[in-house]
């Protein structure tokens, strides 16, 4: 009996490296080990009392440190705040950039328009120096509505792609709250949902990158009988400024 389920017990450690090796390369795994304790001590009714039952498996478990997750979910948000701003604000850097080949503000104001302006106050009754100011005032004026069309049409962007993050945020939530009663189905008999809690903490990462992400998981506790544990956990899942978008 004792070598029986030494046996069946590392017969589960070996199957869970393999599980272990097999996944090396999935995205969002957790190592799994397998939680042992001894068996149940046999009465002997002998002089030397109990004698030992084996190994019995409890469990197995994932080896993720929740801490870590906080850190990595805080650091993936700011890494997407940044990299948005990064990215229209560069788009704007360029509507007001200078070259040799484009001329920006500086240009249009300073090297145009201002000269022009200044040719002009020296000479006030020169056609020619008025026919340039004019020229240069379209020129500057054509600047600013074309500047003007650009933020616009970046502005229509942004809105669009706030509309985008919106909907799929929204997704992740469906497919999160799909998995709470997926997990919740199977632990409620005792087991251990390791892959589909996988699942979800993918879904957190990638919702991670686009708002700030808290996360509380506890134990829901028969009120009548606080010492019994139903399996199931109350899951909830809170974005930027405190608003629930999964709850239960």
């Amino acid at each position: 009996m004792i070598g029986y389920s030494g046996l069946t017990a590392y017969q589960a450690a070996e199957n869970t490296t393999a599980n272990n090796i097999a996944n090396v390369y999935t995205t969002g795994y957790s190592k799994q080990v397998v939680n042992q304790t001894a068996a149940s001590a046999l009465r002997t009714y002998t002089s030397y009392g109990m004698a030992g039952g084996g190994v019995s498996v409890n469990s197995i478990d994932q080896l993720r440190d929740q801490y870590l997750d906080l850190k990595y979910w805080a650091n993936q948000a700011d890494v997407g705040r940044y990299s948005v701003h990064q990215l229209y604000t560069s788009q704007i850097e360029n509507y007001f950039k200078e070259s040799t080949t484009l001329h920006g503000f500086e240009s249009v104001y300073t090297e145009d328009f201002y000269t022009a302006l200044s040719e002009l106050e020296k000479n006030p009754y020169s056609d020619t120096a008025r026919t340039a100011f004019i020229g240069a005032s379209e020129t500057l004026t054509e600047y600013f509505n074309t500047m003007s069309d650009n933020l616009n049409t970046l502005q229509k962007s942004v809105n669009l792609e706030i509309k985008t993050q919106v909907e799929r945020i929204n997704a992740i939530a469906e497919q999160i709250t799909n998995l709470n009663k997926q997990i919740n189905t199977i632990e409620i008999t005792g087991h251990t949902a390791n892959e589909l809690r996988d699942k979800r903490n993918n879904l957190i990462d990638e919702l991670s990158e686009i708002v700030d992400v808290t996360v509380d998981e506890q134990d829901i506790i028969n009120k009548n009988d606080p010492d019994n544990n139903l399996g199931i956990k109350y899951y909830k899942v809170t974005i930027s400024n405190g608003c629930t978008l999964v709850d239960g």
